[in-house]
């Protein structure tokens, strides 16, 4: 009987019942994971990101498939900077975005 394999992107966990996504390459600070903690995030939040998401690019439809809606939600949940999200190699930014891509879609 062989295994089934899944591919990972990045290893997330679950910690309190936030994803928290350990990076291939630390942060400028040091760090060296990305706590989303959704409980930081209101309407109120999600509002001001989406605004700002869209005056960067007004070409946005859908706004939680947009990654760059999607950095500022990680931002916003994780405490970090927006730039501080943007300057994750590919692999970290895109384990981040689809956490919080998983969650504005309730998967």
């Amino acid at each position: 009987m062989e295994k089934e394999m899944e591919p990972v992107l990045n290893e997330a966990e679950a910690t309190d019942g936030n994803p928290v996504i350990k990076l291939k390459k630390p942060l400028a600070n040091g760090n060296k994971e990305v706590v989303l903690d959704f409980d930081k995030v209101n309407g109120y939040t999600l509002l001001k990101c989406s605004k700002l998401a869209k005056a960067e690019d007004k070409t946005i439809i859908v706004v939680e498939t947009s990654k760059i809606y999607q950095a500022y939600v990680a931002a916003a949940a994780s405490g970090l900077k927006y730039d501080d999200i943007l300057s994750l190699g590919a692999a970290d930014f895109t384990a981040v975005c689809l956490n919080v891509q998983n969650f504005l879609m309730g998967v």
